[in-house]
C-alpha cells in the first residue's frame, strides 16, 4: 500500500507577505492536500495571531477558508506555536479544525523519533527573552490584550512583528540565530540517543544535517526568502524542498 508523506514547513507569516507570495503558499496547501497524509507547519502561520473577545484578526478569510478546505478534504494540519502565533485558541481548533500544538512536542512521524519546536527561547544566551516570552504569554496580560478591537490589536501586533522589514534581506541575528539553534540541536542529538530527528524553525534559514545512525537535524526555512518545506516518507531519508513556479524541487542552498 502507498503511504503518503508528511510534509512540514514553518514561518509562513501570513499577513506580512506580498499577494503573490501568500497566493503561492494557498497553491502550495492545495497541492500538498493531495499528496500529504498530514501537514505540519512548525510556527509563525501566521505574523500575528491573537483570538480577542469580539473577533480574530482581519485580513486572513481567505488563508482560512483553504486551511479548512485542507482539513475537511481529510488531511490534518497541525500547528505548533510559534512566537508570531502561539495565543492560538478555539476558533482556529474548532471552527478552522487545526490541531494546536503550544509546546514543543515529541512526535512518532514515518518511523522516527521527532523533537519539535519553534525554535525561539532555545539555545544559550536567552536569557532576556525567556523573560520577555513569559511575560507576553502571561494569563493576565492575555486576559487584558483580548479586550482590544481585533483591528487594534492587529494594529500593535504589526508594529511589534516588523516582519515586512525583512523582504530586503537576511538579518546578522537571523544568521547568529540559525548557527546557534544548529549547535544547540546537533547538541541534543548527540545527548539523546533516542532522539531520531530534530525539527525547527523560526530563523528563517532552511538547513538539513544528517548525524551518524540515520539521524537528522532539519531546519524547515520560511516562506518569505525561500517557500521551503521538508518531506517524511516511512523508509526514505528525509529531505528539505523549495516550492516555485507551482512546482517541488530540492532544495539548493544559495
Amino acid at each position: 500500500m502507498y503511504n503518503k508523506p508528511i510534509y512540514l514547513t514553518s514561518d509562513v507569516h501570513l499577513g506580512a507577505l506580498n499577494d503573490e507570495a501568500e497566493s503561492s503558499f494557498l497553491k502550495w496547501m492545495n497541492w500538498a492536500s493531495t499528496n500529504a497524509a498530514k501537514i505540519i507547519i512548525n510556527g509563525d502561520l501566521f505574523d500575528f495571531w491573537f483570538e480577542f473577545r469580539t473577533g480574530i484578526p482581519p485580513g486572513y478569510q481567505k488563508s482560512l477558508s483553504v486551511l479548512k478546505a485542507v482539513i475537511k478534504s481529510g488531511v490534518p494540519v497541525t500547528l505548533v506555536g510559534g512566537n508570531h502565533d502561539w495565543w492560538a485558541g478555539r476558533y482556529l481548533q474548532e471552527e478552522v479544525g487545526i490541531c494546536f500544538e503550544p509546546d514543543p512536542v515529541l512526535l512518532n512521524l514515518a518511523g522516527y523519533n521527532v523533537f519539535m519546536a519553534h525554535g525561539d527561547g532555545l539555545g544559550p544566551g536567552n536569557n532576556a527573552y525567556r523573560l520577555v516570552r513569559h511575560f507576553l504569554r502571561s494569563r493576565v496580560l492575555t486576559n487584558l490584550f483580548s479586550l482590544l478591537d481585533p483591528s487594534w490589536g492587529s494594529w500593535i501586533g504589526a508594529k511589534v512583528s516588523r516582519t515586512k522589514q525583512k523582504r530586503l534581506q537576511l538579518s546578522s541575528q537571523e544568521q547568529h540565530q540559525s548557527e546557534t539553534l544548529k549547535q544547540w540541536a546537533l547538541n541534543k542529538l548527540k545527548e539523546e540517543p533516542d532522539c531520531d530527528l530534530i525539527f525547527l524553525g523560526h530563523t528563517h534559514i532552511p538547513w538539513i544535517e544528517r548525524m551518524e545512525n540515520n539521524r537528522y537535524y532539519i531546519n524547515t526555512g520560511d516562506w518569505i526568502y525561500n517557500r521551503t518545506f521538508a518531506i517524511l516518507n516511512q523508509g526514505e531519508q528525509p529531505s528539505l524542498c523549495c516550492w516555485e513556479s507551482g512546482r517541488s524541487f530540492p532544495y539548493l542552498p544559495k
